[in-house]
């Protein structure tokens, strides 16, 4: 049985997957007796309700769980060429197993792989989500609120650390740097985005997208305590 994929960034391309799908059912009602010398395979000899079934089990719509691949090829966010992984069967049998970047780890296919293995001890290792992170804060917009009534004033890193923990990422100062330098009133101009640096850990960091949204705390102020004061429904 074949499964017919279509990637849709390449809709010519046609892609077709072998599975293997089981059905297990079982009759509704009891099959219909016929006498010795009838034929069986004589299909008018039996009711509409002899070929009424009940789906007991579908390994088609079952989830699919994990496997362990052996990969071929570095896969960013999954692992690195000849490292074992565990990762949904739907990703292997649809992305990784078809483009060869991963095998079944068979000892045949470990022993192919047996000197990238070695290399792998001294290899840092990254985690899948701190790619995912990276990739979220690339494609984000950061917004950090500032008070641009005050004569003075000056970008600090505790205002991106409470932008960021705005959009619920938890950080601390020391894993900020602000890649374009000193930003006060006299060199930033409203509307402008600038960049800075965020560590996620030693080995990862990712250069976010800013730019600095007017407040006026003296009118957050008042809608504070104007909230407080509105019944509870």
């Amino acid at each position: 049985m074949f499964r017919t994929l279509i990637r849709p960034l390449q809709s010519a391309r046609i892609i077709q997957i072998p599975i293997r799908t089981t059905v297990i059912v079982e009759r509704v009602h009891p099959l219909t007796k016929l006498r010795p010398w009838e034929n069986i395979y004589d299909y008018s000899k039996y009711k509409y309700t002899d070929f009424q079934y009940r789906i007991i089990r579908d390994t088609d719509t079952e989830k699919w769980g994990n496997i362990d691949v052996i990969l071929t090829e570095y896969v960013e966010g999954v692992g690195y060429k000849g490292e074992i992984v565990n990762i949904p069967r739907e990703i292997a049998y649809r992305e990784l197993l078809p483009a060869q970047l991963a095998l079944y780890p068979t000892p045949e296919n470990i022993a192919l792989f047996e000197e990238e293995r070695k290399l792998l001890v001294d290899r840092p290792q990254i985690s899948p989500f701190v790619m995912k992170c990276r990739d979220y804060l690339k494609s984000t917009l950061l917004q950090i609120p500032i008070n641009l009534k005050l004569k003075e004033w000056s970008l600090t890193k505790d205002n991106i650390r409470v932008a960021l923990r705005r959009i619920n990422v938890m950080c601390d100062e020391d894993a900020i740097i602000l890649e374009d330098g000193s930003i006060n009133q006299d060199t930033y101009k409203l509307g402008e985005e600038f960049n800075i640096i965020l560590n996620i850990n030693p080995l990862v960091d990712v250069s976010i997208k800013c730019i600095i949204v007017p407040v006026d705390k003296a009118k957050l102020w008042d809608e504070y305590q104007l909230s407080k004061r509105r019944p509870k429904t």
